[in-house]
Formats: C-alpha cells, sequence, structure tokens
C-alpha cells in the first residue's frame, strides 16, 4: 500500500509541478500536431523522443503521424520527456469524465481500481457514471485533484453515458 501510495503521490506531484488544469478540463483527444509542435520547438527527432520517453519508436512514428494515440501511460511518459503538461500533448474538454482524469494521470483502469480499493468492475461502472461514487476522497487522491472536481467529472461521466444510451 505504501508503494501504491508513493507511486500516485509522484505522478500527482508531476502533474500539480507543472500546471496541469486537471480540476475542471477533461481530455479531448490526442492532438498530433501539438506532439510535433512540442517535440519540434526542442529540435529533437522522433527518434530522440523515442530514446529519451523509453517509448518504441514505431509507437512514436504512429503517434506523430495521428495514426494512433498514446495508452495513458505513455502519455505521462512522452509529457515527462517533452517536459509539458499533459494537457499540451492532448488538450481536454471543457468538463472532464473520470476516464479522462485518469488518462492524464497514466494511470489504467485496473491500476486506479487497485488505488481506490475496488474490484475493476466496480470501478469501471463508476469510470462510466453508471455507479455513485461512495469514496470521493480515495478517487481525489489517486487522480491527484479534488474531491469537487472528482465528483464534478462522475456528473459529467454520468451524462455522457447518459448521452451515449439515448
Amino acid at each position: 500500500m505504501a508503494n501504491r501510495d508513493a507511486a500516485v503521490a509522484n505522478r500527482a506531484n508531476w502533474v500539480v509541478r507543472h500546471h496541469v488544469p486537471v480540476t475542471r478540463t477533461s481530455l479531448a483527444t490526442w492532438d498530433a500536431d501539438k506532439f510535433r509542435a512540442a517535440y519540434r520547438a526542442r529540435g529533437w527527432t522522433l527518434q530522440q523522443v523515442s530514446v529519451r520517453s523509453g517509448i518504441p519508436y514505431s509507437a512514436v512514428r504512429s503517434y506523430s503521424a495521428g495514426g494512433a494515440s498514446p495508452t495513458a501511460a505513455r502519455l505521462v511518459q512522452l509529457a515527462q520527456a517533452l517536459e509539458v503538461p499533459t494537457t499540451e500533448l492532448a488538450p481536454l474538454s471543457k468538463d472532464p469524465t473520470l476516464h479522462e482524469l485518469r488518462w492524464h494521470m497514466g494511470l489504467t483502469v485496473a491500476q486506479l481500481a487497485g488505488y481506490v480499493d475496488y474490484s475493476l468492475s466496480h470501478t469501471s461502472a463508476v469510470l462510466s457514471g453508471a455507479v455513485p461514487i461512495t469514496e470521493p476522497a480515495r478517487w481525489s487522491k489517486a487522480l491527484g485533484t479534488t474531491q469537487r472536481a472528482v465528483k464534478a467529472a462522475w456528473e459529467a461521466s454520468r451524462s455522457q453515458q447518459a448521452e451515449d444510451a439515448g
């Protein structure tokens, strides 16, 4: 549990240090143009991005071409390598969903389930907005944001689920 708490704290501290506005924003989509602008501004090649981020060259090339979006963990790796907030590479929408906050923290659903001490299926149901959050403090700690932001993100998740079902 201590290692898990330290990992969450490290990610949350990195997000805070880089002024990632997690509290009232959410992931829209991966922006290959912004990614290219970020590494080109440093005079880097795709190979240098690959080496500095630890991500295979073929994946970095695909992200740069817009052929794929990085996973949550890889988004954080790219942002750390480029020393930019995750939101610079994947701009956030107006109202966050819980999935978007999770993605920007670089967490898989399984990792988040471990941090909030819920089953994977229950965590997935909360993330989708189907089941309410009963422990907002746990979620807030895991997602590196406030309880208020977590509750707002859950509402956005619930609204999105209703739109998708409608």
